[in-house]
C-alpha cells in the first residue's frame, strides 16, 4: 500500500508539473501573438506618398541683402509709438532678430528686422548721421530713436521706435554697431562733398585760365589792329 500511494503521488506530482509547463508556454505564446499582429499591420499599412502629378521648379527667393555685410544680429523685440491713437502709447510690433547691414557700394548702413515664424519685415531703415540712440526711460536693455522714412509697411513712414533686448551685453553691441555704421556714413557723406568741392574748384579755375587766354588773344589782336594803323598812318605823310 506504502508503495501504491508512493507512486501515485510521483504521477500526481508530474502531471502538475506538466500542467505548469503547458500552462506557461500558452501565456508566451498569448504574449507574443499580439507583438506579431502589430508587426503584421506595420508591414501591410499603405504608404501614405503619393507622387506629384506636376513637378514644379524650385523657385530661388531673393532676401534682398545682397551685397550687405552684416555688422550686428540679436533677437529683440520691437515697439512703435502710436501717435494716432488718444493718448499717444507704445505699442509692440514685432520680435524676432535685428540686423545691422552695411553696403559699401552705395556707402551706407540700415536697421531690418523680421517677425519670427512669418518673417515679415517689421522695420526697416537707414541709419543717418542725424539719427541719435536714446536709453528708454533709464533702462540698460531698451534704446529709443526716430526715423523719418521706414519702410516696413506698404508706404515710408516716419516712426519713432524702441527696442529691448534680453541683456545688457546684447544692448550695449546694438549701441556700438550703430554708432559705428553712424560715423561711417558721415565720413563717406563728407568725402562726398569734399570731392564735389574739389570738381567744382577745377571747374572754376580751368574757366578762368580759359578767360585769361581770351583776353590775352583779344589784347594781341588790338594791338595788331593798332600797329596796322599806325603803318598806315605813316604811309600816307610820306
Amino acid at each position: 500500500m506504502i508503495i501504491q500511494l508512493r507512486s501515485t503521488k510521483k504521477e500526481i506530482s508530474q502531471k502538475l508539473k506538466q500542467k505548469l509547463l503547458r500552462k506557461q508556454i500558452k501565456m508566451k505564446l498569448k504574449k507574443r501573438k499580439p507583438r506579431r499582429k502589430v508587426m503584421m499591420m506595420r508591414s501591410t499599412a499603405p504608404d501614405p506618398y503619393y507622387p506629384p502629378i506636376i513637378y514644379l521648379p524650385e523657385i530661388v527667393v531673393n532676401s534682398g541683402e545682397d551685397g550687405e555685410e552684416e555688422m550686428f544680429k540679436r533677437r529683440a523685440k520691437l515697439y512703435r509709438y502710436a501717435h494716432e491713437c488718444s493718448p499717444p502709447e507704445w505699442k509692440e510690433r514685432g520680435t524676432g532678430d535685428v540686423k545691422i547691414l552695411k553696403k559699401e557700394e552705395d556707402h551706407s548702413a540700415r536697421i531690418l528686422m523680421r517677425r519670427e515664424k512669418t518673417l515679415k519685415v517689421c522695420a526697416n531703415h537707414s541709419i543717418l548721421p542725424w539719427m541719435e540712440l536714446k536709453p528708454n526711460c533709464g533702462s540698460q536693455k531698451a534704446w529709443v530713436w526716430k526715423t523719418q522714412l521706414d519702410f516696413a509697411d506698404e508706404e515710408p513712414k516716419q516712426e519713432t521706435l524702441a527696442i529691448r533686448f534680453g541683456n545688457v551685453e546684447n544692448a550695449k553691441k546694438f549701441f556700438d554697431a550703430f554708432e559705428q555704421m553712424r560715423n561711417y556714413v558721415l565720413k563717406m557723406e563728407a568725402k562726398k562733398i569734399r570731392e564735389e568741392e574739389g570738381v567744382e574748384d577745377t571747374e572754376k579755375k580751368d574757366e578762368q585760365e580759359k578767360g585769361i587766354v581770351k583776353g590775352n588773344d583779344a589784347e594781341c589782336d588790338q594791338n595788331a589792329v593798332l600797329s596796322d594803323k599806325m603803318a598806315d598812318l605813316v604811309v600816307e605823310s610820306n
